[in-house]
């Protein structure tokens, strides 16, 4: 993978502090048993992480800008309401943004960037899925690489943006309940976009794009979840 292709895809990450207690916040919301009544604080965050204020307050900044925290003055950080409105509209946007994408770029991809493709598909195939994260991460990666065949840095942090928003309410919603994450990610669809691309057919990939992007919502975990929200927002 060429260094620019590289960069909008898997950006650089943990090369700061911040970016390691950004991770690490993320990963508390998503694997740990926390509720929308969590309170974030910047004095316990530098006690737990053994930082400076400095450090967690900006990565708290970034996880409001990213619409995963809200910040309540004088009180703390709280995890940002995802509403079921929300989630369904990310899809939408998924979609407009990435079937636009590939419809303009299938012409023009070529051996160079199913190489990329493959490795990333083999790679991914050999790690380990042990968190919502890896997982996750693995998804967001293959939906980065092939919208950054656009050549739009804008367009692959909007939808890295996006995927994160997904990503919190699935793992509040979906890991705490105790069921597989992989039953709600169809990551074969990625190996049948490849192959589908690899033969020159595009409308049978951007079939099998729009299909790994379909929210995948279940009714009654959708209902509670938006029910705790509710409840705790009278």
């Amino acid at each position: 993978m060429d260094n620019v292709m590289q960069e909008m895809v898997l950006p650089t990450r943990k090369e700061t502090l911040v970016d390691q207690i950004h991770d690490k916040i993320l990963e508390i919301i998503i694997q740990e048993d926390v509720s929308e009544k969590s309170v974030f604080t910047e004095g316990k965050l530098v006690q737990q992480f053994q930082v400076s204020k400095a450090t967690v307050r900006e990565a708290l900044v970034r996880l409001c800008n990213e619409s995963i925290l809200r910040s309540i003055p004088r009180y703390g950080y709280v995890i940002a309401y995802i509403g079921l409105k929300d989630l369904h509209d990310l899809e939408e946007f998924r979609r407009l943004l990435e079937l636009t994408s590939l419809r303009e770029t299938a012409p023009r991809i070529g051996r160079s960037e199913l190489d990329q493709m493959r490795s990333m598909l083999d790679r991914h195939s050999c790690g380990n899925n042990k968190t919502v994260w890896d997982i996750w991460k693995k998804n967001m990666e293959f939906h980065s690489l092939l919208l950054s065949f656009f050549g739009n840095r804008i367009f692959v942090k909007f939808l890295q943006d996006a995927m994160r928003r997904q990503m919190l309410y699935f793992g509040q919603s979906r890991w705490q309940e105790n069921r597989s994450f992989a039953d709600f990610l169809h990551t074969e669809q990625h190996e049948k976009v490849y192959t589908s691309l690899e033969s020159g057919n595009a409308e049978q990939a951007l079939a099998f794009l729009a299909s790994d992007i379909a929210w995948p919502v279940v009714p009654e975990a959708a209902d509670r979840y938006g029910a705790l929200h509710e409840t705790a927002h009278v």
